[in-house]
């Protein structure tokens, strides 16, 4: 059906032709809605502005509604297994090309309006949000509380007319909490269980987090977050109000707001590596372990001299934590200078020739002899770094006129715990001329 409505052409979805009354409400909707966008909406009034988005919206949430009902109305007269689909939802998704989620939430929406007459006649008269609807629909789909919804259906009204939709989410939330409450009992029993979090790097070097906990912890965490973020907030707002005047605006921030929810992210696991090294003594550091090559070329770029490309081919370059994780050139010689890191120079032969800021014979020894390696030196081992032991290669005991006994990177072994012992069972383990360790059995053979 093809029609001019004031001007302006409209048109439904070509097909078996549709009840006379739903094709003159569809023309008159497309029409109107094809004028409005015809028509300049800008406007410098507060008062204009607030109608547009009441009007606007007002409508929006009609045909919003009529969604719905169309979903409600296929699943009652089963219309869907003609075309061999299970339910209404498969049948809307593939013909307007929605998503999943999209035709679900609709269908908790045409169920909860069915259960709810009050919210749903206020509803088809644009008074109520659709987010607020999705919001019952979503609790509907509870069964443990679906039966008791429609007894509160004026109290859902007066909150969904009167609240905000955050508040409004918050007093739904509580509902069922009250009216579910062995559900909810459960289901924070189940999120303490199954508390999680990931730290996962990609191929790109770029971390990703990942993670749930119970409402509780979350909340606590949230809360915290929050204030790291407002930190940040008021650092960009300050320096906006310091360059740009009076007239500064969130446009002259120097950070995005995803920016600074990273940076604030960040800064919450600095200042807890603070408070950890303050109550316990233990201190958290990051270690690069960056070869002399890539350092001083590093270096020279950060100076402004002109380097040659880096062999991309070549089998000594190192730039990570010791732990394992990535790193980028730049970024790690940058901080490493400024003192942000605490770098770990080596050499070809893959033995530490600076470990900045030294400090002799103290916890440095053994972060030195730690930075020489990457895992257990055991053929087969791969114990990270960070969770072995350290053993003097020539026992400590042996005179030092004798060539052994030295606390130093080329005397140390980095191994587990299980084949740090299993090493005095014969074994004779050397650091060649290379930097690679030999091991040679009891019988005097080498272990591969």
């Amino acid at each position: 059906f093809m029609a001019v409505v004031d001007g302006f052409t409209v048109g439904v979805a070509e097909g078996p032709p549709l009840p006379r009354d739903a094709v003159d409400a569809l023309a008159l909707i497309q029409a109107g809605v094809a004028k409005l966008n015809h028509v300049d909406v800008d406007t410098h009034v507060v008062g204009e502005a607030l109608a547009l988005i009441t009007s606007v919206e007002d409508v929006a949430r009609q045909v919003d509604a009529a969604q719905a009902k169309v979903v409600a109305s296929i699943d009652r007269t089963g219309v869907y297994a003609v075309d061999g689909h299970r339910n209404a939802k498969p049948m809307v998704a593939n013909t307007a090309k929605l998503s999943g989620a999209e035709v679900k939430a609709r269908a908790n929406m045409a169920r909860v309006l069915d259960a709810l007459p009050m919210v749903a006649r206020h509803y088809f008269d644009g008074e109520i949000s659709t987010c607020m609807v999705r919001r019952l629909g979503k609790a509907y789909a509870n069964p443990r509380v679906r039966d008791l919804m429609g007894e509160a259906d004026t109290w859902f009204l007066g909150h969904a007319l009167e609240d905000t939709y955050e508040f409004f989410d918050l007093v739904v939330s509580q509902w069922v909490a009250l009216a579910d409450e062995d559900g909810a009992e459960r289901r924070d029993a189940r999120h303490e269980r199954s508390r999680n979090h990931t730290m996962v790097q990609d191929t790109e070097g770029q971390w990703h987090w990942k993670g749930s906990t119970s409402a509780y912890d979350g909340a606590i965490s949230k809360d915290i977050f929050d204030a790291f973020v407002k930190i940040e907030f008021d650092i960009d707002w300050q320096w906006a109000q310091d360059n740009h005047g009076p007239d500064a605006n969130s446009t002259h921030m120097p950070r995005t707001a995803a920016q600074r929810r990273a940076d604030a992210h960040a800064k919450v696991h600095v200042y807890a590596a603070k408070a950890l090294a303050e109550e316990t003594g233990h201190q958290v550091t990051t270690d690069v372990v960056i070869d002399e090559e890539t350092f001083e070329r590093e270096t020279c770029k950060l100076a402004g001299d002109d380097v040659e490309p880096d062999d991309p081919t070549r089998d000594d370059f190192s730039c990570a934590t010791l732990t394992g994780s990535r790193l980028s050139k730049r970024s790690a010689v940058s901080r490493a200078l400024l003192g942000h890191l605490r770098r770990n120079v080596i050499g070809a032969d893959s033995v530490t020739i600076d470990l900045g800021r030294r400090r002799l014979f103290t916890g440095y020894a053994r972060l030195a002899a730690q930075l020489n390696a990457s895992e257990c030196y055991w053929p087969g081992c791969h114990v990270n770094v960070s969770q072995c032991q350290i053993d003097h290669l020539t026992p400590h005991s042996q005179a030092h006129d004798r060539g052994g006994g030295l606390t130093n990177p080329n005397n140390a072994g980095v191994a587990c715990g299980k084949h740090n012992r299993h090493k005095e069972r014969g074994y004779t383990v050397e650091r060649l001329a290379d930097g690679h360790m030999q091991i040679r059995r009891p019988d005097g053979t080498l272990l591969q």
